[in-house]
């Protein structure tokens, strides 16, 4: 019988196919984890750029209230705040003196010396964190948690603040909220005026006078007239029944100091309160600041006074901020209160609604606030939307909200330095605890404020009876909760409004309120790193003639050669402003058919290095170059054009330890991986 053979495979065959199989699959999957990071990246790369998106869209809708500027700021002493001109806003980690022990950072996360804070506070976003004028006119008041006020609630809020714990009110030069810039009128060395005008100043001027000579003390006054001093008098308010007013003043310039080595300027803004002081002294009906015991004031070792720039002088009356329990004042409109501690509602006296300055044309104009501050942390997103309505009939009774992240950072979770998160505030920054669904205040990882009060509404849990809303942190959505059933449709919960100090307990609603409809503002960080903050060309910028490329500070520009250096056909401005855009509104050049520009918009694109010292510029058409011989000047009227949003995202992780400039080392290994976008856009009327 014949043996049928059967074709197949060897044993040795079989396992030489599956070690070829294996290679080809391990190849394969080693492609998928930097395919998995690169979807990961661009996932949340198209998350911040869909950031910026709503920012705009955000910002854009309260266009009229826009801040003047955003800067790089240093608090220099109590009174004094610098705004920074050499930073640039594309360098996102701290500059440090490593040889003066400067780069470390601790096992917690901060800098012990040079930029003294935390490193998410002085690194990446918050590198330029100081809101400059944002404003509008007084709004009409309305009742507030049973008080009458005029509301104003500020964009960027967080903030950053210290208050007094017994009076709730604001220390330094945290929040400042001022009116209008008095108009200038040109001062003399007349004894007992400010102006050789007959009419003298009035009460919306002030004056800056060089006293080159002596001034006597005045008849009848026991405060002298700071003799031989540069000095700013600004006119007094008066009183219904006749009396004076005293006001705490901001004001702002270009000091032009020594250091020893060389003469700079320092952009720095100053409260001066209204009382007698070596720099402060009221004559009549004047108040009078000796502007170099100002700046003596802030006890700058080896720095000399030497001037101010007069053009870069803003003089305003500051709101001066009373308790929250206190009463406004029937006559004097420049009072305010924080309602929210640091949550950035204001309550502005009602009086203000009604009262109107005189502008440098003689018209009546409303009073304006205006408010300067800094943000706590641009990593915080503000979300703002409006309570949606349940729709009977629909089933959707628990109606929910998509929040603009898709992931939020749990306060059990950990930040991009591998610490435990905790929230929001910082460890001991008690000054951002709100309270939870009990009333404790803590540091929370999700508040839902009501723009109506300045309240926290009551939830972000799914098991107390009491929560109005729920959050799914997993997938960034917030679902709404009725606690009160008693209704059929109503969105209903408990709003907590603080109490009179920052120390107080946080009082609810005696009961349930409509929720559905308000307008409120969601505060949370992303499960990633991401920030989103305003950058934007300053409203206005004085043309100055400072002598060296160290000498041009932030809110300045620089028409090129006029003081001796610079290129002809430039328009220096301080490195801080690098990218930003400008309207040019008259530029008298030379060369072919010596045209004038008129209304130009130009990109500040430029930087270059003038004795050592960065500066950014705008560059004139080719063959053009500033011309001063036709009218004296060659440049004027010279606005920001640009509203930049710019998103921030980092992928990346690092770990603190116990080796202070190791971690420091991490840290800026960490920084290196930051990504940003930039959307802009154009608002004529939030830099008029």
């Amino acid at each position: 019988m014949r043996r049928r053979h059967l074709n197949g495979s060897s044993l040795i065959e079989v396992l030489t196919v599956i070690v070829v199989f294996l290679v080809g699959i391990l190849a394969v999957v080693q492609i998928f984890p930097p395919g998995l990071s690169v979807l990961r990246v661009n996932r949340a790369q198209t998350q911040a750029i869909s950031l910026a998106r709503s920012e705009v869209q955000r910002i854009l809708g309260q266009s009229a209230q826009l801040p003047a500027y955003v800067a790089s700021a240093e608090f220099v002493g109590p009174g004094a705040v610098v705004l920074v001109a050499n930073d640039d806003p594309n360098q996102l980690v701290p500059t440090v003196d490593v040889g003066a022990g400067e780069g470390n950072i601790d096992a917690n996360g901060f800098f012990p010396t040079g930029p003294v804070g935390h490193w998410s506070k002085v690194s990446g976003a918050n590198r330029f964190n100081r809101v400059i004028g944002e404003g509008r006119p007084i709004a009409q008041p309305n009742l507030f948690n049973g008080q009458l006020g005029s509301p104003m609630q500020l964009m960027f809020a967080p903030l950053l603040v210290q208050r007094d714990v017994t009076t709730g009110v604001a220390v330094g030069q945290y929040l400042q909220v001022y009116g209008n810039d008095l108009k200038f009128q040109t001062g003399s060395a007349d004894q007992g005026a400010p102006s050789s005008d007959p009419l003298q100043l009035d009460y919306d001027a002030y004056a800056f006078t060089y006293v080159p000579g002596t001034r006597a003390t005045l008849a009848g006054s026991t405060v002298p007239a700071f003799l031989n001093q540069d000095q700013v008098w600004v006119g007094r308010l008066r009183t219904n029944v006749g009396g004076l007013l005293s006001h705490t003043l901001r004001i702002q310039g270009s000091f032009i100091v020594n250091d020893g080595l060389n003469r700079r300027p320092l952009n720095l803004v100053f409260t001066v309160p209204a009382a007698a002081s070596a720099f402060y002294g009221e004559i009549g009906n004047y108040s009078v600041v000796s502007m170099p015991a100002l700046f003596n004031s802030l006890g700058l070792a080896g720095f000399t006074y030497e001037g101010v720039e007069p053009a870069s002088v803003r003089v305003q009356r500051q709101f001066a901020e009373i308790p929250v329990g206190a009463s406004f004042s029937a006559f004097d409109p420049y009072q305010f209160k924080s309602f929210n501690g640091a949550l950035g509602l204001l309550l502005l006296n009602p009086a203000g609604a009604s009262a109107r300055i005189t502008d440098e044309d003689g018209n009546q104009i409303p009073l304006v606030a205006r408010a300067d501050y800094s943000v706590y942390d641009w990593r915080v997103i503000r979300d703002e939307f409006e309570i949606p309505r349940a729709v009977a009939g629909a089933g959707n009774f628990n109606p929910s909200m998509k929040l603009l992240l898709n992931a939020i950072r749990p306060s059990s979770g950990v930040g991009a330095d591998a610490r435990p998160y905790g929230g929001i505030a910082l460890q001991g920054d008690t000054f951002q605890y709100t309270p939870n669904i009990n009333g404790t205040t803590a540091s929370q990882d999700f508040v839902l404020v009501d723009v109506q009060t300045g309240g926290v509404i009551a939830g972000n849990t799914g098991t107390d009876p009491l929560s109005a809303y729920v959050v799914d942190k997993s997938n960034g959505v917030i679902r709404f909760i009725d606690t009160d059933t008693t209704d059929a449709f109503a969105i209903t919960g408990r709003i907590l409004v603080p109490g009179a100090t920052p120390l107080a307990a946080w009082v609810p609603t005696p009961t349930p309120v409509d929720l559905a409809g308000r307008k409120v503002r969601a505060l949370y960080m992303g499960a990633g790193e991401y920030a989103v903050r305003l950058t934007k060309a300053a409203s206005d910028y004085s043309v100055a003639y400072p002598p060296t490329a160290a000498d041009l500070a932030p809110l300045q520009c620089y028409v090129g050669g006029s003081a001796g250096w610079g290129s002809t056909n430039r328009l220096y401005f301080a490195l801080s402003d690098v990218n930003q855009k400008v309207t040019i509104g008259e530029a008298w050049v030379g060369g072919i058919g010596a045209p004038v520009l008129r209304d130009r918009d130009y990109r500040i694109s430029g930087v270059e290095t003038i004795g050592g010292i960065s500066v950014a510029y705008a560059q004139l058409p080719a063959g053009s170059n500033f011309d001063f011989a036709r009218n004296g000047y060659a440049v004027r009227r010279v606005k920001g054009a640009s509203i930049r949003v710019r998103s921030y995202f980092n992928p990346e992780t690092f770990t603190l330890g116990s080796d202070s400039a190791r971690n420091f080392t991490r840290f800026q290994d960490w920084a290196e991986n930051w990504r940003t976008t930039d959307t802009e856009t154009y608002d004529a009327g939030a830099n008029n």
